[in-house]
């Protein structure tokens, strides 16, 4: 392959380097001074294309400390790399066996020579350095790249030929180190990845194949890469893929080039509770007490930032695409990340307690847990699943991961904390969150002085328990299973107790009935007017869990109208005062998607669009005779991505089944209660 004019002036003056070099070491003795004539014959056969002597000066380079003259090897391995000698199939011959084992060692001679410049010079020196011998010959080196993943890294473990051998360890580090050498230490390097269509497929093909790689299959890497430096470099790459000022395109290309949302989906959360889970496994104890035995201290800090790169890669994919977004959810992607965090943290709140690395650690551990409580957050406000989102959090326990990480990043931890009230309105969020009590109280003495540690996370915690206390008070006074999907809601129905009416207006969505003659003469007594107002407080768009919650709500805005009927006098005051010509047609408007709770109240047409096109103002002679001082009563709820207002349950449940009340005596009586 033709060498530039710097390359063949650099070989030049090999020679006179080999002789002004006191550092370089032989491979088979190291403390022995390498024979220039030798060295020189080294490099006069591998120019040649001797195997042998290829291997030797490769061997040396990794040995060697002298920078400079690592340089100036460099072009005798890229004579090896003529992308129009890669051949077409792997034929067991001499002549491709020769080929490839040569670019084989020439890959890992380059990888080699950029490893030692990283750290060694400044980074200036090292991102010229580096975008000389990786950006400016990509056009070489890439295609060696695709044809060694293509030949020995999908399928099994290990794909060797008499000659050529090539295991999947050193096949990943030729494959990936390169592009995280690129991406860590060149600023064109970290264009190209971002801009390069062919290297995105790559990278993400890569991706996928390292993570589903065990953690003995990677053994035989020439770098010293192991299973975690290995899986936390891909992450950072196919992360520098996704920057947030990158094209929305290029999601697109990763996501095709891994087979579809499916595969790229799982194996995102793959990584992320591998992280997890051998950041939990690494011995505490060794941390501290061994500091002569293995470089724990190392592969932690190598664990925990990438834990932290690829809890970010997953929130960058869900912001760049909405229906990435939601597979993340349904695959479980808000349990994985708080699960993943809690297996972490007894293992890095250990970092400091080693003197010298509690800085680093204080650093690292805060984007990690800034990165899982930055995901949460945007799983529970800008996802439509956000109420399956909540109970996942809950369940893999948050709320401990609150009160024993908040500290570290209190406003995030509290501002996420004081999101999940916004959901205590669903049977299923508030059970997960008795669930959730339940097993603090275990504990409850150790979380406590954690939560202690810091006063905002301390005061939202106290703040949200009592928001939650008092509304698992309520939620005793109803079922899980709504009472109308129990009963007929026919009042001229003679069966009693239906265990599961099988027929539902397809109006509101909500009556059920035994049969059609009792939808039928329901329709003509009550239900031609109830329906429209049942539909307006199910929501327009008719969410499943506001329609299997409408009794839970109407207690929970009840119970609210009790406890701030101060504050609803001063929003009415000021309405009236806002609006002096409508202030007998004012809608009180709970906002429940808020907490603490507020309340406001506006004119009556503002709401038209909000509710069923079949309401109409003259329904409104029929909903003056219900409780309360207003013309009508408003709930805005947080059920999905945006928040929905609906026509106050209470209203439409007392319209249309008299509940409580005739339907639930005991709820009605507790009602009249809080109501005074």
């Amino acid at each position: 392959m033709a060498l530039t004019a710097k390359e063949r002036t650099a070989l030049r003056s090999l020679p006179k380097r080999i002789q002004v070099s006191q550092s370089f070491e032989s491979p088979r003795h190291p403390t022995d001074g390498v024979n220039p004539p030798y060295f020189q014959r080294l490099v006069d056969g591998a120019l040649r294309g001797s195997v042998y002597d290829v291997r030797q000066l490769n061997n040396w380079v990794g040995a060697s400390t002298n920078v400079e003259l690592n340089m100036t090897l460099l072009p005798i391995f890229y004579t090896h790399l003529d992308p129009n000698v890669i051949p077409d199939q792997l034929l067991p011959t001499k002549d491709v066996q020769e080929v490839v084992t040569l670019a084989k060692w020439s890959l890992r001679g380059i990888v080699r020579v950029c490893s030692g410049v990283i750290g060694a010079l400044n980074k200036t020196r090292a991102d010229s350095i580096i975008t000389d011998a990786l950006v400016r010959r990509w056009d070489v080196l890439f295609p060696w790249m695709q044809f060694i993943y293509r030949h020995f890294l999908p399928g099994t473990p290990q794909n060797s030929h008499e000659g050529c051998s090539i295991v999947v360890g050193e096949a990943v580090d030729i494959t990936s180190i390169p592009l995280h050498q690129m991406a860590s230490c060149s600023v064109a390097g970290h264009n190209l990845i971002q801009t390069n269509i062919a290297v995105q497929q790559f990278i993400s093909k890569l991706w996928l194949y390292i993570g589903k790689l065990k953690d003995g299959d990677l053994h035989g890497g020439t770098e010293g890469v192991g299973a975690g430096q290995a899986r936390g470099a891909i992450v950072r790459i196919i992360t520098l893929c996704m920057d947030p000022l990158s094209q929305p395109s290029t999601l697109h290309t990763l996501v095709d080039a891994a087979g579809g949302y499916e595969p790229f989906v799982a194996s995102a959360l793959r990584y992320t509770r591998w992280f997890g889970r051998n950041l939990g496994d690494i011995p505490r104890s060794n941390i501290i007490l061994s500091p002569t035995g293995p470089d724990y201290i190392s592969i932690l800090t190598t664990l925990v930032i990438a834990l932290s790169t690829s809890v970010r890669f997953i929130r960058l994919v869900s912001i760049a695409d909405p229906t990435c977004r939601e597979k993340l959810i349904l695959h479980g992607a808000p349990s994985n990340v708080v699960t993943a965090l809690l297996q972490a943290w007894p293992t890095v709140s250990v970092m400091r307690e080693n003197v010298p690395m509690e800085n680093l650690a204080a650093v690292k551990s805060s984007e990690m847990l800034e990165g899982g409580f930055g995901y949460t957050a945007l799983a529970l406000l800008r996802t439509e699943a956000c109420i399956p989102a909540a109970c996942q959090v809950l369940d893999a326990g948050f709320i401990e991961l609150v009160l024993q990480t908040g500290f570290r990043c209190s406003r995030t931890a509290s501002g996420v904390l004081m999101l999940i009230p916004r959901f205590f309105m669903y049977h299923k969020v508030l059970s997960r969150f008795q669930k959730a009590l339940d097993r603090t109280e275990d504990d409850a003495t150790r979380l406590q002085f954690l939560a202690r540690k810091n006063e905002e996370v301390q005061k939202s915690w106290a703040s949200v328990h009592q928001a939650a206390q008092q509304i698992l008070d309520i939620c005793a006074k109803t079922n899980a299973l709504p009472f109308y999907e129990q009963k007929c809601a026919s009042v001229e129905c003679p069966c009693d107790a239906n265990e599961h009416p099988h027929y539902r207006c397809s109006g509101c969505l909500i009556a059920r009935y035994c049969s059609r003659g009792c939808q039928r003469r329901d329709w003509k007594s009550r239900h031609r007017t109830s329906c429209r107002v049942l539909h307006s407080a199910a929501g327009i768009n008719g969410s499943k869990h506001i329609r299997c919650n409408l009794p839970l709500i109407t207690l929970v805005e009840t119970f609210n109208y009790a406890l701030y009927a101060d504050r609803i006098q001063d929003a009415m005051e000021q309405a009236r005062g806002r609006y002096p010509d409508e202030t007998d047609r004012l809608v009180l408007e709970t906002d429940l998607s808020a907490f603490p709770v507020t309340f406001s109240a506006r004119p009556v047409q503002e709401y038209y669009g909000m509710f069923d096109s079949r309401f109409e103002p003259t329904i409104l002679k029929e909903l003056r005779g219900l409780p309360g001082k207003h013309i009508l009563m408003t709930i805005k709820l947080k059920a999905g991505q945006e928040t929905c207002v609906i026509l106050s349950p209470r209203v439409a449940l007392k319209l249309a089944f008299q509940w409580p009340g005739t339907m639930d005596e005991q709820a009605g009586n507790e009602i009249d209660a809080w109501m005074g």
